[in-house]
């Protein structure tokens, strides 16, 4: 294809996709272009590409990356200004690779199926007038779901509101109990793994929100819609926070899927199951920002007493400490018994303190007497 071609193609292409389907059938090559995160954004329909193109259809993304990373494909291809040729083993056909750049970053890949010989030259060139497209895709991509996912991980009001504005704005139908999970991996090219991961967890349930944010893989579920087990394999672990019920409340417990995932070693670790090896750190000041790791039902506790002067946490501490019993609490704080079954029947009814839970109660007065006991350092230094 000559230059002159490509460049009538790219003045007159509205979209990418426009631009994909009249290089396919100039130059007779089936190709696709997709994403950092490996989805396909736009594929040829003649040539037809569509057949190459199951296994990331079918939600085997990850299957089809570590492959390439098994084989030392992606490390060869990643970052390369030059074309890679190669004959793929899992299409049986030769096929060239490059990465497609914004100045110095790559910004998606592009894969041509050669039917029809093609100059290195003719495919830097693709490669270089797809990025306009791809750049424009970028610059007014406007919100989604995980940017919202992003802002509701800060640690900030505003960007908790706005956060939480974004996901209601894009019809986010979840509901709880939520779960907010860690996904890591040992493997070469992490995040490559990683980003197949969200992308075939999203092709298999799009109700579930995931993004590579910060470095770290954050997946979203919601009352029944779990990340499929079948996903979890090679060298995947994830690590799953306690259920909670208000979406505001993401980014505490990320800390905990955070936590759980560092202290175990299973390819599926829940925090409910680490509380002493949490407790334990908390104690040897290990964990840092213990507050976040206080159930929002006992935070609760706590700025009520704080602003109304009252002593509900101190019941509830004593009261779980003396293995619930009212009496014992009474006894050890001088309270009349009815007192302290009037505070305990506002514990559970206005407060939603729920004592059949010990564990999530337990841990958090570890991590309030922690966060006290920080707080009480720094003050003196």
């Amino acid at each position: 294809m000559e230059k002159q071609q490509l460049f009538e193609i790219l003045i007159k292409a509205k979209s990418l996709q426009e631009f994909v389907d009249a290089c396919a059938e100039e130059m007779g090559n089936p190709f696709w272009i997709m994403d950092v995160a490996y989805r396909t954004i736009a594929q040829s329909r003649e040539p037809d590409s569509s057949k190459f193109l199951t296994d990331f259809t079918d939600g085997n993304t990850m299957e089809r990356v570590n492959g390439w990373v098994e084989s030392g494909l992606l490390k060869k291809v990643s970052g390369n200004r030059t074309p890679v040729r190669l004959y793929d083993d899992s299409i049986g056909e030769n096929v060239v690779i490059m990465d497609i750049f914004s100045e110095r970053a790559s910004i998606g890949k592009l894969t041509i199926v050669i039917y029809q010989d093609i100059t290195d030259e003719e495919v830097i060139a693709i490669s270089n007038a797809a990025s306009v497209y791809l750049r424009m895709q970028t610059s007014i991509s406007g919100s989604t779901m995980e940017q919202g996912l992003a802002l509701l991980l800060q640690d900030s009001p505003e960007a908790e509101s706005t956060g939480y504005k974004i996901l209601s704005s894009a019809g986010y139908m979840g509901k709880p109990p939520y779960h907010i999970a860690k996904v890591e991996t040992t493997a070469r090219e992490r995040s490559s793994i990683l980003s197949a991961f969200v992308l075939d967890v999203r092709n298999q349930d799009p109700s579930i929100i995931g993004g590579i944010i910060g470095n770290q893989c954050v997946i979203l579920t919601a009352d029944g819609h779990e990340i499929p087990r079948s996903l979890i394999k090679k060298s995947i672990r994830v690590g799953y926070s306690l259920p909670f019920e208000s979406i505001r409340s993401i980014r505490d417990y990320w800390i905990q899927a955070d936590a759980v995932v560092r202290m175990g070693g299973g390819k599926i670790e829940y925090f409910a199951e680490h509380y002493d090896g949490y407790i334990g750190a908390c104690m040897r000041r290990e964990v840092r920002d213990t507050w976040s790791f206080i159930i929002p039902e006992v935070r609760a506790v706590i700025k009520y007493d704080d602003e109304y002067n009252t002593d509900y946490y101190d019941t509830l501490k004593q009261y779980v400490h003396l293995t619930c019993s009212k009496q014992k609490t009474a006894d050890a704080m001088g309270l009349h018994l009815n007192t302290v079954k009037y505070r305990i029947n506002q514990l559970e009814k206005n407060f939603g303190i729920d004592f059949t839970k010990l564990d999530a109660i337990v841990g958090s007065i570890y991590a309030k007497e922690a966060s006290d006991s920080d707080e009480t350092a720094r003050e003196k230094h």
